[in-house]
């Protein structure tokens, strides 16, 4: 899981040790002006990923680090089926075209976007 912040004009994503090992990667300080979008709403055929880096188990099922998502390269942070955070990347200012994880409670990936989306100027 994952402590979402807005610090100044910086996403922070601080991942949990545990999810910094199973993925093989550490947080994230993204600017605010790469960060295209942010949303609560998981995309179809989120498992005909290609895994490039990191944990996939199938028990409990756990996805962790870097993979091939539909010919783009994402991060994953992902457990079973529960609601998960989804941060869209400006093309070309990160390896990575999106970011999926899961928030520590009590937040939730709809509070998490919204925070992002309001420091982006975009909340709905």
């Amino acid at each position: 899981m994952a402590t979402v912040r807005i610090d100044g004009d910086t996403l922070r994503i601080e991942l949990s040790n545990w999810d910094k090992f199973w993925a093989v990667h550490g947080s994230f300080a993204i600017p605010l002006a790469n960060v295209a979008d942010a949303s609560a709403e998981k995309p179809p055929s989120f498992w005909e990923s290609l895994k490039l880096i990191g944990t996939g188990s199938p028990w409990p099922f756990k996805l962790a680090g870097t993979f091939l998502y539909h010919g783009e390269t994402v991060f994953f942070d992902y457990q079973r089926e529960d609601a998960v955070l989804v941060i869209d990347l400006a093309e070309g200012s990160s390896p990575y075209r999106h970011i999926f994880v899961h928030v520590d409670p009590p937040d939730t990936p709809q509070d998490a976007a919204e925070r992002v989306r309001a420091a982006l100027g975009t909340a709905s």
